[in-house]
């Protein structure tokens, strides 16, 4: 799930919520902050300090991600992807400020940037701002109308907001761009079970573990047969 699309990210992982607690983020726990290292810049050309950088993220060593990411934007300082991918090494750091200041950068020099305003929004998330976070997911849907992260993203704000009702309508808007969105089904079905329905609820988690299942998720599928159970108990 961690891989990179086009050229910037889909590392932020889409997680199925747990018993009513959503996490945006699927960060590796670790308990220490972004170090700001200093690389010997030489003569290198600034790509491949980005693809070291992607790479390193990719693999989960998000400290050295950053390092490499520093080095990219202090070559070129106005290489947006390098403030925004470095947000997100923060951010699966937890360092959510951190994180929220490269996204602004990024977004300084690219207004359009739907990444930057996803990645913002979850950071805005994860510290308890659901209004900027569903402001920021909303400029996501506005640059482009087709972005299932930014329904689904949306959809996560509304839910840990307590708005299931707004959270079902956003998993259905994301799911009409992509019907095989499995982590969509499974957090519409909490919704729904938040709200009382628990056949509509087993209903849309069977259809998330057939997705996990025959998208090889073997672990999410698991998880998603263990909350039918709890469910259905």
């Amino acid at each position: 799930m961690l891989q990179v699309k086009g050229k910037a990210m889909n590392h932020i992982k889409r997680t199925i919520a747990i018993l009513g607690i959503t996490s945006l983020l699927g960060v590796i726990p670790i308990a220490v902050s972004a170090r700001e290292a200093q690389l010997p810049l030489k003569a290198a050309n600034f790509q491949d300090y980005y693809n070291q950088g992607v790479q390193k993220l990719n693999q989960g060593n998000f400290n050295d991600a950053i390092a490499d990411f520093n080095s990219v934007v202090q070559l070129n300082p106005r290489y947006y992807e390098g403030f925004c991918l470095r947000g997100l090494a923060k951010s699966q750091l937890r360092d959510f400020s951190a994180a929220i200041s490269d996204f602004n950068l990024a977004l300084r020099l690219n207004p359009k940037h739907t990444d930057a305003y996803n990645g913002r929004g979850i950071s805005y998330v994860e510290l308890g701002d659901f209004q900027k976070a569903i402001a920021d997911f909303k400029q996501t849907i506005k640059i482009d109308p087709t972005s299932q992260d930014g329904y689904y993203n949306l959809g996560l704000a509304h839910f840990r907001q307590g708005n299931h009702q707004q959270a079902i309508a956003d998993f259905n808007q994301a799911l009409q761009i992509n019907p095989n969105l499995a982590d969509a089904y499974g957090n519409r079905g909490l919704a729904q079970y938040a709200l009382g329905d628990s056949n509509s609820a087993v209903t849309d988690l069977q259809q998330a573990a057939n997705l996990f299942l025959k998208q090889g998720d073997t672990q999410a599928y698991q998880q998603t047969q263990a909350l039918i159970q709890q469910i259905q108990r």
